[in-house]
């Protein structure tokens, strides 16, 4: 009996070490058949369009197999393809974010992210787009009129129609597109850039936020309008007008020109009058204010405030000339008529604005900037760039409320837009990419989520993703 334990103890033993000589030796080769194994998945992954995670099996396959070639080089390879999609998907939100499509752009913007992380401008567009890198302080209440968009809005208030995104992030708009006239919105005095109102609007400010506006609030009480010479600087502008030239900066901020810019003789500028400053200049009284005075209120001063003493040490600064112009709105419309007449709808409608800015009734200017949006619309219809097409189709029915053709035009994008987006969906969906097939046929839904057989589609590719995301963790387990 003892014979026999000691027989079978010997046996385990002998199995015991040879198990050891055999873990021993699949350790060895576990680093290059790991490796293997996982640049087994990346090409899985790639086939599928999952890109993102092939990369991550291949940083794996490196990590296990440091010395890899092959490895390095698909990396490598899929580095490339990521940076490139990301820098389409970032540039893309940037056209979204411009046509006001904020919800797509944040969208595009996270898809940029996805693809690289470490993509500074998207993640930087991502945080401005919330206002998260922003501090709001306070805001104003603002009516928005016929045709009018937050790019109008921005102009008025920032005099930088781009920075629209700001409002449009702060009311938490999807598609500015889709705002109506009379619609209330809140405009964001946000820090570190400046906002220009009227002596009232900061009276109603100051009861919102008692004991002082900050300092990126501007008030303005009126406008010089300035011819440039040949050599004027922004420091000899301030320093005439205000007596200081640590105004530069304002006026530069006021006519949304770079600081330190060379200013091009011939260039109207547009001198404000700010509440708490002197002023050497004549308030022209056809000068385009920020808006008009609302009913009511007290007439723009339209007197030169007096200038204080120069210091003893400075020669007193001579007021320059103030050129008044006898129709701020005449040379604006012209330019978009000559602009919209060469074919450059996009340019004529900057022109057209500012005529309407000055003068909001202009018959001339409301039918060319109707007609400006409507070619830019037909435009955009015929590269099948179908949101841009309905963005102007709208904004030309803003100006022109009759529009039949605007009308039939929206319609036609919207449908082509439909059909472009749930053909796509298919088409992915037949090459195994759910990802991709779900993002096409989810914009389809967002718009008309009774088209076709999207509804379905869409669940049938959800499902499918469910399933196969259980399958890979029931693998890795």
């Amino acid at each position: 009996m003892k014979t026999r334990v000691f027989a079978m103890a010997m046996v385990l033993l002998i199995a015991g070490c040879a198990g050891n000589e055999v873990k021993q030796e699949s350790k060895t080769q576990d680093p290059a058949r790991l490796a293997e194994e996982y640049l087994a998945r990346a090409q899985q992954q790639e086939a599928r369009g999952e890109l993102v995670e092939a990369l991550e099996s291949c940083k794996l396959a490196l990590t296990v197999d440091p010395g890899n070639a092959t490895a390095a080089s698909k990396q490598a390879e899929l580095e490339r393809k990521l940076n490139a999609l990301a820098e389409e998907n970032y540039k893309a939100g940037l056209e979204l974010q411009r046509m006001g499509k904020y919800g797509q752009a944040r969208q595009k913007f996270l898809t940029a992210v996805r693809y690289r992380p470490d993509f500074p401008e998207a993640v930087e567009s991502l945080k401005t787009e919330r206002l998260d890198s922003q501090k709001v302080k306070l805001f104003l209440q603002y009516s928005m009129k016929p045709g009018e968009l937050l790019a109008n809005v921005a102009e008025r208030y920032y005099r930088d129609y781009q920075k629209h995104y700001l409002i449009g992030a702060y009311n938490e708009v999807e598609d500015s597109t889709k705002i109506t006239a009379g619609q209330a919105i809140r405009v964001p005095v946000v820090e570190g850039v400046a906002c220009f109102i009227t002596p009232a609007e900061a009276e109603a400010l100051t009861k919102q936020r008692p004991g002082g506006l900050p300092p990126e609030v501007v008030v303005v009480r009126g406008a010089a309008v300035y011819t440039v010479k040949a050599g004027d600087t922004l420091p000899q502008l301030s320093q005439s007008y205000y007596g200081v030239k640590e105004k530069a900066g304002l006026i530069a901020k006021y006519n949304n020109i770079k600081e330190g810019t060379a200013l091009r003789a011939g260039r109207k500028l547009l001198i404000p009058q700010v509440e708490g400053a002197a002023f050497h200049g004549t308030v022209a009284a056809d000068a385009p204010l920020p808006e008009a005075q609302p009913p009511g209120a007290p007439p723009v001063e339209a007197k030169a405030e007096p200038a204080p003493a120069p210091p003893a040490s400075a020669p007193p600064a001579a007021p320059l000339p103030v050129v008044a112009v006898p129709d701020p709105a005449a040379e604006a419309r012209q330019k978009g008529l000559e602009l919209q007449t060469s074919g450059n709808p996009a340019a004529a409608i900057g022109e057209f604005r500012k005529a309407l800015e000055a003068k909001p009734q202009d018959a001339v200017a409301l039918k060319g900037i109707a007609q400006a949006h409507f070619d830019l619309g037909v435009k955009s219809f015929e590269q099948k760039a179908y949101p841009a097409a309905v963005e102007n189709f709208k904004a030309s029915l803003g100006y022109q409320p009759g529009c039949d053709k605007c009308q039939d035009y929206i319609r036609r994008s919207e449908d082509a837009y439909k059909e472009q987006h749930y053909a796509l969906g298919s088409s992915y969906f037949n090459s195994e990419k759910l990802p991709e097939a779900i993002k096409e046929w989810e914009l389809v839904s967002a718009m008309d989520p009774g088209y076709k057989e999207v509804a379905r589609n869409l669940q049938k590719a959800r499902d499918l993703q469910d399933k196969l995301e259980a399958i890979k963790r029931s693998k890795a387990q």
